[in-house]
This record gives C-alpha cells, structure tokens and sequence, in this order.
C-alpha cells in the first residue's frame, strides 16, 4: 500500500508541474510575439506651432495650444485632443489614417485636410480629396474645398469653402 501512495503522489505533482510549465511556456511565447503599443504625445503651447512627420508619408502641423496623440500601430491612430491639426498624407498610407475627435471618426480618403476640435464637437475641411466622417447617426463624405462641421451625433453645416479658409492658421508653403 505505501508504494501505490507514493506513486499517487509523484503523479499529482507531474500532472501539476506540467500545468505550470505549460502556461509559462504560453506566457512567454505570447509576451516575445506581441508587440507592445506606444503612444506619442505631441502638444503646443499658446504661441507656438509645429510640423511633424507622425510616419514617413504623414505629415502633421499643429496650430498654437494643440494636441494630438499618435501610436505606433500600422496603421497609426491618431487622436485630437485639443486644438487644431492639418494632416497632409501622401505615398503608401493615403486612405489609411483615421482620426479621432471626442467620439467622432474622421477617414481620409484624400491626401490634405484639416480637423478642429472644440468643445462640443469640432470641424473639418478639405484641400485635396475626400473625408469621411463617422458619427452615431451615419457617415458623411466632404470633398475637396469643403468644410463640414460635427457633433458626437451627426454633421452640419457642409458646406464650399476657399483654400484659404482651411487651416488659415498655417503658413502657406
């Protein structure tokens, strides 16, 4: 009878050493192949502007007393935080940058807009191509020479703008 306790024992604690082990083994494979997200903070202060590349094809500039947020996902997502942006994307990543204001979704199916954020929604306007904005009660595209206006529930106000009108804060280059 002792030689069959002692057995009964081995065989609990092997059963038990490989639960342990295999679950190490699966944390560790999990922890080498995911990799971790990063988030960059990017902000001005009242009087300062700045441009940036968020990615080798996107270019961001921001107005005085901005923020915006970007991780290090392909592809990025980018939040705005406070203030106003212009996106200007070209090369491999056009119609893959979104956007996001408050609970508001903006797409670019373009390659140059512009995007503020205020307190009760925010607005957008376009240089070149299209947007498509996202809101609980649909999505909206606004094309080029256009500016649009959104709240969390739904966009007003679209409407012709001039070039000058979409991001009159940036210097023209």
């Amino acid at each position: 009878m002792p030689v069959v306790m002692r057995f009964r024992g081995w065989r609990r604690f092997l059963i038990n050493l490989s639960i342990v082990a295999a679950a190490l083994f699966l944390g560790l494979v999990s922890w080498l192949i995911a990799k971790p997200t990063a988030t960059r903070l990017h902000e001005t202060v009242p009087g300062e502007r700045m441009t940036f590349a968020a990615t080798p094809d996107i270019d961001i500039s921001l107005d005085a007393d901005s923020t915006v947020t970007i991780t290090n996902t392909e592809p990025p997502r980018v939040e705005l935080l406070r203030g106003n942006a212009y996106f200007d994307v070209k090369g491999h990543d056009v119609g893959k940058l979104q956007v996001k204001v408050g609970t508001t979704y903006i797409r670019d199916i373009g390659t140059r807009f512009s995007v503020s954020k205020r307190t009760d929604g925010g607005s957008v306007a376009v240089a070149s191509g299209q947007v498509e904005i996202q809101v609980e009660t649909g999505k909206y595209l606004v094309g080029a020479h256009e500016r649009a206006d959104f709240n969390n529930t739904s966009v007003t106000g679209q409407r012709v703008i001039a070039e000058a009108d979409i991001a009159p804060w940036r210097p023209r280059r």
